[in-house]
């Protein structure tokens, strides 16, 4: 059992990995901060180095994006002028796509929110044609790197609530399953008996 590369501890909230015990504190907790802003899960983790990776990376492929399609590119809209599916991988990243959802729920009731036209969807086609127009490619590219960067934080809160390792067995799995080392064993002793 010395040489699994994962082992139980007492405590659900620590891990061992690399032979080290690494505390993930409260992991529904890291996990929603890591959501919410990337990086955040780790910060509270005390995993320094991979939250500030986390969020340099995602950040800047978010701006990145935003920047290339002239802020045009993150907007929530599911209406007859547009269904935009790919604001559901935007809202990976957090907070930084959540005024997008407050944009759209503004239009909805027909009243205009405090910062204008900011992550708005386009009012009709003719809107979306000219966007597109504007930001020649930049459009879809940068469409693609906030998706990008959704996904990314993903993967993040992912790491945030299970670590470096994947989630623990549940105990009574745990104890269904033989050990690797014991199940050897009993090979070699079976095939010695015939």
């Amino acid at each position: 059992m010395a040489n699994s590369p994962q082992r139980k501890t007492s405590n659900d909230n620590i891990v061992i990995a690399d032979g080290e015990e690494l505390d993930l504190r409260n992991r529904h907790l890291a996990a929603l901060l890591a959501w919410l802003i990337p990086g955040a899960g780790h910060a509270y983790q005390r995993r320094y180095v991979k939250s500030a990776i986390f969020s340099v990376c995602i950040f800047s492929s978010f701006l990145t994006g935003m920047f290339i399609a002239g802020q045009k590119c993150v907007y929530a809209s599911w209406n007859q002028t547009e269904k935009r599916w790919q604001y559901v991988l935007q809202a990976g990243v957090g907070l930084p796509a959540m005024p997008a959802a407050y944009q759209a729920w503004k239009q909805r009731t027909g009243e205009q929110a405090f910062w204008g036209d900011f992550m708005a969807a386009p009012k009709n086609l003719s809107t979306l044609d000219v966007w597109h127009h504007d930001t020649a490619s930049g459009f879809d590219m940068g469409t693609l790197y906030t998706m990008i960067a959704g996904l990314l934080n993903v993967l993040v809160v992912f790491d945030a609530y299970a670590g470096p390792l994947p989630p623990p067995v549940p105990k009574k799995k745990q104890q269904d399953e033989p050990d690797a080392e014991d199940a050897d064993e009993q090979a070699d002793s079976h095939s010695k008996k015939e």
